[in-house]
């Protein structure tokens, strides 16, 4: 079963332009502020030193500080993902679970989200592995695996495996179409947030650590990861809409 995904961006802006008041101000409590708060006060993750002269010794060095960088940084970044999957499942069941209110649905995304978050764990692993062995396996799998979370939150009492086993069941036979669609979002938004990290960068280094240039541009790279998160959300809607209606 094919899925046109010209027709579900077209849907999926739709509700945005429709509803953008509502979903900039969940996207700007639960993705914009984590976001905003992790780059301007959490220190970035050490990257590994590349060249001629990067051997064992300064591998196992890397190893040893990226350890460090986790055991003293690592959870304010596993605190802000979990916020922002909360937001996602309350704009998921602003739309498959209407006739609630704002409060009403960030109560029970609170009540889904410890197998929500399990399931965006589990989807992130194949995807993840996916994008390391080639980017195109991994953008399928995030395709199979896109309506992963309306169907958690709109079909009832469901594990998260059971999610994930659902979503791959409605996606047989649209995998080409949906991995298009996971490739607007996953390769859009990294594309859209490097120029504000590599100047981010610069502005810390080279540009002479200007605090409110440097705070200027990790708020825009915040804001490109509330679109994106927005964008995910309304993309897995309209597909799981779609395919749904279908009878799968």
């Amino acid at each position: 079963m094919t899925i046109d995904p010209v027709a579900v961006l077209r849907d999926a802006w739709a509700l945005f332009r429709r509803d953008r008041d509502l979903l900039l101000r969940i996207a700007g409590v639960f993705h914009f502020l984590p976001a905003f708060a992790l780059a301007l006060l959490v220190p970035e993750p050490p990257m590994p030193e590349s060249g001629a002269e990067a051997g064992a010794a300064r591998t196992d060095a890397w190893m040893q500080a990226l350890s460090d960088w986790g055991a003293a940084h690592g959870g304010w970044y596993l605190l802000a993902y979990a916020i922002g999957f909360l937001g996602t499942a309350a704009i998921l069941l602003l739309y498959l679970a209407p006739q609630q209110t704002v409060g009403q649905a960030l109560a029970r995304a609170a009540r889904l989200w410890p197998r929500f978050l399990l399931a965006m764990v589990l989807v992130s692993l194949p995807t993840g592995a996916g994008m390391l062995l080639w980017i195109v396996p991994g953008l399928y799998v995030a395709g199979r695996l896109l309506v992963t979370g309306p169907a958690l939150v709109a079909e009832g009492r469901m594990s998260a495996a059971g999610a994930l086993q659902r979503s791959f069941r409605m996606s047989r036979g649209a995998g080409l179409g949906l991995m298009g669609l996971a490739s607007v979002t996953y390769l859009g938004g990294f594309l859209a947030g490097q120029p504000f990290l590599w100047l981010g960068d610069w502005l810390s280094g080279q540009g002479g650590g200007n605090p409110i240039g440097v705070a200027v541009v990790e708020a825009c790279a915040a804001a490109v990861v509330a679109a994106t998160a927005v964008a995910q959300a309304l993309i897995a809607v309209v597909a799981y809409r779609r395919l749904a209606s279908r009878g799968i």
